[in-house]
């Protein structure tokens, strides 16, 4: 019977202490703060990176451009883009059913991408182009 109180009162205690642990930041508004300085970007910059996302996503855009560059090269690939500024823009090409990727054809995709760059006048050294395959160890 002493040991069950002792192991009730335990367990009480840990649920107390994991919910003072939860509500702590927030009652001194301190998630607030933080959250607020991480990631804040201008609205102007806001803006542009909305519009620029909006441009690589639309019909004939620029992935469906490089899409098309892809295709005629012969990849199966799949794209993801992260926009964190108008100067920091990663994109990560995966290549498909490609168990390793050769220095020849990393060298052509991102020919592929630097052209599409060139003919569309953006920024080169904004971008990070990352390439991987589904197969890869």
């Amino acid at each position: 019977m002493r040991k069950s109180k002792h192991l009730l009162g335990g367990a009480v205690f840990f649920v107390l202490m994991l919910i003072i642990l939860f509500f702590y930041p927030q009652m001194f508004g301190r998630e607030q703060e933080t959250s607020g300085h991480l990631f804040q970007i201008s609205k102007e910059e806001e803006k542009a990176l909305s519009d620029f996302q909006e441009y690589l996503y639309a019909d004939g855009g620029f992935f469906e451009q490089v899409g098309t560059g892809m295709e005629k090269a012969g990849y199966d690939y799949s794209i993801s883009a992260m926009l964190y500024s108008t100067d920091d823009i990663r994109f990560d090409i995966i290549l498909d059913n490609i168990k390793e990727i050769k220095e020849h054809q990393q060298q052509e995709i991102l020919q592929i991408f630097n052209d599409m760059m060139i003919k569309n006048h953006i920024d080169q050294k904004a971008f990070t182009i990352q390439i991987s395959s589904t197969k890869s160890p």
